[in-house]
């Protein structure tokens, strides 16, 4: 059986998923949160925006896509490990890049956006396109087009994708632990993620690219 988007995507959708009065998710084994997209991107894009000009606006989104560094890590790995990936997922599972596959399904059950595989050459590249991305769209709804991409987090969390897979190994269940975390992203063979393309520099959708840097 093959990856069946509809499938995972109506699956996760009946998991009624929905913050309790503390406004937490406790789902897939982790503790998701519930807040407006607004919240993060008037959060990071303030971060940007005051460092911008400051010669700190690399520093600035590399902290950002650090950031979705760390939301890879936590929520994609602990999906993939989690009880609700064994019952729903995993039965389709033929290849390794169907985690992948199987992961970027269950991303847009939960309306980051729609993404889509552009491209995945096992072990060496993953392109990812995203249409109505939620940080580029509250980019260009409050400011003007400029030169800079802005999905900070979804970087992140392209490249995370694929050192959970080719770097760390998450089919084999490992602990996510700091030591593991550091092997993922602080390793001479980590993947490293690039918005080629972005909505808030005037393309007409989002693309993201990882890659081993040469």
């Amino acid at each position: 059986m093959a990856i069946d988007e509809k499938t995972i995507v109506e699956a996760v959708s009946g998991l009624g998923i929905r913050g309790n009065e503390e406004g937490l998710i406790p789902a897939f084994g982790l503790h998701l949160t519930q807040h407006f997209a607004d919240y993060y991107n008037r959060i990071s894009f303030a971060v940007a925006r005051d460092l911008e000009g400051s010669g700190l606006e690399e520093d600035a989104r590399a902290l950002l896509v650090e950031a979705g560094h760390v939301c890879a890590f936590n929520t994609f790995g602990g999906i993939m490990q989690s009880a609700e990936w064994e019952a729903v997922v995993a039965p389709m599972i033929q290849t390794r890049e169907d985690w992948i596959r199987g992961m970027v399904a269950v991303v847009n059950a939960f309306g980051w956006g729609v993404w889509r595989i552009e491209d995945l050459a096992p072990g060496k590249e993953l392109r990812i396109s995203i249409d109505n991305a939620y940080e580029c769209t509250g980019w260009v709804r409050d400011y003007p087009i400029g030169k800079n991409a802005r999905c900070y987090l979804a970087t992140g969390g392209v490249s995370g994708l694929m050192n959970l897979l080719y770097v760390g190994d998450i089919t084999q269940r490992p602990t996510l632990d700091e030591d593991y975390y550091r092997r993922l992203f602080r390793g001479s063979d980590h993947f490293v993620a690039e918005e080629t393309k972005c909505l808030a520099r005037g393309d007409a959708r989002c693309e993201i690219v990882a890659r081993r840097p040469l």
